[in-house]
């Protein structure tokens, strides 16, 4: 009896000590996987539909149109439909960063499993997040990632196959970052558009395509962010470099309020901010449009120090640097 009186005591300061997170829901930290190697669009497609089943009163998942290859451009809605602001999270706009979906992924499954009992700067998630809704789209671009993942015999269209065969690629298919269209989709946003070209024709990487907007996921990024009757900023997840790419227009915009999100993503991840207001670099990039035509905060985080693909054992770090901020994102329209 006293034997049986000990294992209760024992078992009850085990279940002390768990993180709160361990009782937030019957699949809490146990859907998205931190361990895959390879994180494919299969993965975040599953992931995504177990998120919402699970979840159902806290996200809302929907696509926002389908790929060339027919592959579907997922939209998980976090919080509040009815929100008064929202905000945008994105990822793999480049094929070969695809490590970024594994950990954008990972961030939605810690704020869902904790949303009854997290909270940030002594606001409860559901608060926040009943203020700030939060719309991620963690694989802009899932034909391009296969491509880098798997090679071209992963995409279904034998047109579309036969076509990749005689683009023009830097290095091996892993290395790729436009879609299955040879298509740099960080080039095809209707903002300084082909500025500078670096491709005349479909390519691996720098074909800004016929004009800007002509592709199926641009397209889709912009209709997200147009109906969006708030929207107070975006935060667009690329990689390498360990920075924070960062500006503001001038002109209906507020430099100190493009600072203020970037100065907190810096002092949460300690990532080195690089103010690319006057930089045009290329054109047609996310972030230019976000500068010029929608006079909106964003960051662009560059995770990881190493080329890309980065390796699986660059994730722990990234994730452990990024898990708080879209969080603090949100606090900063709350």
């Amino acid at each position: 009896m006293k034997q049986k009186r000990i294992m209760i005591l024992v078992l009850a300061l085990a279940l002390c000590l768990l993180p709160l997170e361990a009782f937030a829901g019957k699949k809490a930290g146990r859907i998205v996987s931190t361990k895959d190697t390879k994180y494919s669009y299969q993965d975040m497609e599953r992931d995504l539909k177990k998120l919402a089943k699970t979840y159902p009163e806290m996200t809302g998942l929907e696509s926002l149109g389908k790929t060339a290859d027919k592959r579907e451009l997922y939209c998980l809605r976090m919080g509040n439909p009815e929100a008064k602001k929202q905000i945008i999270v994105q990822a793999c706009i480049h094929a070969r960063e695809w490590l970024n979906c594994q950990v954008l992924m990972k961030m939605t499954e810690r704020y869902l499993a904790n949303y009854e009992t997290g909270a940030y700067d002594g606001v409860t998630y559901q608060e926040l997040f009943d203020e700030v809704v939060v719309y991620i789209v963690p694989m802009v671009n899932p034909d391009g990632v296969t491509i880098s993942q798997y090679g071209i015999s992963k995409i279904k269209n034998k047109a579309l196959r036969k076509k990749l065969k005689k683009m023009k690629k830097a290095g091996s298919y892993k290395r790729w970052k436009s879609n299955a269209r040879g298509v740099d989709l960080n080039r095809s946003f209707p903002a300084s558009w082909a500025k500078k070209r670096t491709e005349k024709k479909p390519a691996s990487e720098g074909y800004a395509g016929k004009k800007a907007a002509t592709e199926a996921e641009t397209k889709a990024i912009i209709k997200l962010m147009n109906r969006m009757p708030n929207l107070k900023a975006c935060v667009n997840y690329h990689s390498m470099g360990e920075l924070i790419y960062w500006g503001a227009k001038g002109k209906g915009q507020k430099r100190s309020d493009a600072y203020e999100l970037a100065s907190m993503v810096h002092k949460t991840t300690g990532y080195r901010l690089v103010d690319e207001t006057k930089d045009y670099g290329a054109g047609g990039d996310l972030e230019r449009y976000l500068i010029s035509k929608k006079k909106l905060p964003y960051v662009c985080i560059e995770t990881g120090s190493k080329n890309c693909p980065l390796k699986h054992s660059a994730f722990n770090g990234i994730y452990k640097k990024n898990k708080t901020i879209i969080e603090k994102t949100a606090y900063l329209y709350y």
